[in-house]
């Protein structure tokens, strides 16, 4: 057993494809294949269901990954404290983030990060709110960001032992067309959006959005079910529908889309979240992005 085969264990187990791993782990289909077929020689068990549309984690599978991702963390932590103790930090961090905080927020964070910390690799792994914290729990992740509606009492559990600190907050905002009857207004009452096709954001908000049409005492009518920002935009500037997003989600140009603020107003903060005995550049990460969103708000 070699800590690469763990590696791609892990990275097959998140991508649940094997080109994808590959890419990931920048390397060959073959390679992984081979890796992934000598830990399961090696254990005398099958680690994977291998199918048409992918693979999946047998459920010894799924308790590897468990234990290789301890494994995994550990030896980074250690590679990690060794290197700064020879002051030659270097390593790897890998991000786990929402769609909605990866357009605006994020990536000035990740600039400053790497300049301050150029030996350090950064990867960044987009998921919703479930699956960011999930690669948290199996250390597919080092560091993520969630929303608050999404992660903690009100949504998915944060693993045992992280803990989470706000990051940023913005408005949630109404989406409409260009021309829209709605959009002559200052600001909208969820209820009203609710007489109009709706377009769901499954990205991360879908709880939020939600909860505030329940306290309107509104029942949104989802045309369209759709992840990425970006396709939502361009769907509701082709007047398909209404939504409601984030406003750090929303690109600085955004050609046929109005937005405007909820009535009552409504509020969604991010948080960062950090496992229980956190990398060192992640703990360093996670300090440099609080200092920098405190700077700017």
């Amino acid at each position: 057993m070699t800590l690469t085969q763990l590696r791609i264990l892990l990275a097959v187990a998140r991508t649940g494809n094997m080109t994808r791993a590959a890419e990931e782990m920048a390397t060959t289909q073959s390679a992984v294949s081979h890796a992934l077929r000598a830990l399961e020689n090696e254990f005398g068990v099958a680690l994977l269901v291998r199918g048409n549309h992918g693979v999946t984690l047998t459920e010894t599978g799924r308790a590897v990954r468990r234990r290789a991702a301890l494994i995994l963390t550990q030896v980074e932590a250690l590679e990690q404290e060794v290197a700064a103790a020879r002051e030659q930090e270097r390593g790897s961090l890998r991000v786990g983030v929402i769609p909605s905080a990866n357009v605006r927020l994020l990536p000035p964070i990740l600039r400053r990060f790497g300049d301050a910390h150029p030996r350090v690799r950064l990867t960044v792994l987009e998921g919703s709110d479930d699956e960011v914290l999930e690669w948290l729990e199996t250390g597919a992740a080092d560091i993520a960001t969630v929303s608050a509606g999404g992660a903690g009492a009100a949504g998915v559990p944060l693993p045992a032992g992280a803990v989470a600190r706000p990051l940023a907050a913005d408005r949630m905002l109404a989406v409409l067309p260009s021309g829209h009857e709605l959009g002559v207004r200052h600001s909208v009452p969820v209820a009203e959006l609710a007489r109009h096709p709706f377009i769901m954001s499954t990205g991360g908000c879908e709880p939020l959005i939600t909860a505030l049409a329940r306290a309107a005492g509104a029942s949104l009518t989802c045309h369209y079910r759709v992840r990425d920002t970006g396709s939502i935009l361009a769907m509701v500037a082709e007047g398909l529908g209404v939504s409601v997003v984030p406003e750090l989600s929303l690109p600085a140009h955004r050609a046929g889309v109005h937005a405007i603020p909820l009535d009552p107003a409504a509020e969604r903060t991010v948080l960062l979240v950090l496992p229980a005995d956190p990398l060192p550049a992640a703990a360093a990460f996670a300090e440099l992005a609080v200092t920098l969103t405190v700077a700017t708000r």
